[in-house]
């Protein structure tokens, strides 16, 4: 998964695509010691990112 591709899943969780973006900078995702939705996919954990979505659309994390 690219940064791209996430940014196109979280969008219409946002009000923007610029919103979408800073949560993929700054958010610290649960279980990955504080790394955030970018670090991940830049180590080529993209599906993580993923997974983790998901799982919050699912009511996991909420």
């Amino acid at each position: 998964m690219t940064k791209n591709e996430i940014i196109a899943i979280l969008e219409p969780r946002f009000a923007s695509k610029a919103e979408a973006c800073e949560w993929c900078a700054h958010f610290p995702i649960p279980g990955f010691n504080g790394k955030t939705a970018d670090q991940l996919v830049k180590v080529g954990l993209g599906s993580a990112v993923i997974s983790f979505i998901e799982s919050v659309d699912a009511g996991v994390h909420a």
